[in-house]
């Protein structure tokens, strides 16, 4: 029985994690910037960012993430 509940336990734990680092992500941006209105980042990415600016602009942030990954530990 425990062993049907593990994926689910699993799923809850990244997804509740995921949560979590996002979380910290906008609080970080919150914290420079206050006057950010993160509501539209809900909506993904910005209608009218090409594909290759997005992935240019997550290359440009993938080290910070590390550093923040870095600094939760």
């Amino acid at each position: 029985e425990s062993l049907e509940e593990a994926p689910q336990k699993l799923l809850s734990y990244v997804s509740d994690n995921t949560k979590a680092y996002v979380a910290h992500v906008l609080a970080l941006v919150k914290s420079y910037w206050p006057q950010a209105k993160l509501a539209p980042l809900a909506s993904g990415i910005a209608i009218d960012c090409s594909e290759e600016d997005f992935v240019q602009y997550k290359d440009e942030a993938e080290p910070l993430a590390y550093e923040i990954i870095k600094s939760l530990e």
